[in-house]
């Protein structure tokens, strides 16, 4: 699994990102992230890169900056299930991840859209903290919703369905 950190990222987690781009690709194994400052908290969106479906992590220290990887698997577990997805669909989906890997952000349009995410997240995060979890499942679970006008203006969550379903096959 790939997570591509955006440099203000990969600046607060303290680490050096690798530019190496994998000979086999697998975007629906490949997220983008990007680090964003809400009420004076660190917070971070990740962007699946084959569905566009967000994940948002919010009220980060530094002390979980040093254990992203697993923060954000749990975050991506989390999150699915209480999307409905069978266990064993997420189960597969966790154990196709493998090792985290940090590496440089590849595309412009992925980081357009985390951007336009961003603008939605602000008008509706407030109804969302305070919260003692980083993950903020529901809303998530409301980002999934959106449209993403560069995959035919399609849902995020219906993309992620279609992939999670293939999975099965």
């Amino acid at each position: 699994m790939f997570i591509e950190c955006t440099k203000k990222l990969a600046d607060a987690m303290k680490i050096k990102t690798n530019d190496i781009t994998p000979i086999k690709r697998e975007p629906f194994y490949e997220w983008h992230a990007n680090l964003f400052m809400f009420d004076r908290r660190k917070g971070v969106i990740l962007m699946n890169n084959q569905t566009r479906y967000c994940i948002v992590l919010y009220g980060l220290k530094a002390e979980h900056f040093k254990k992203f990887d697993v923060i954000v698997l749990n975050a991506i577990q989390e999150t699915f299930l209480a999307e409905g997805f069978p266990e064993n669909q997420v189960n597969t989906y966790m154990g196709n991840c493998g090792e985290v890997i940090y590496t440089k952000t590849h595309d412009r349009s992925i980081l357009s859209q985390i951007s336009d995410f961003h603008l939605h997240i602000s008008w509706q995060i407030e109804e969302h903290i305070p919260n003692d979890n980083l993950n903020l499942v529901e809303l998530n679970k409301w980002t999934g919703r959106l449209f993403c006008g560069t995959l035919g203006y399609a849902h995020p969550i219906e993309l992620l369905k279609k992939e999670m379903s293939m999975m099965d096959a």
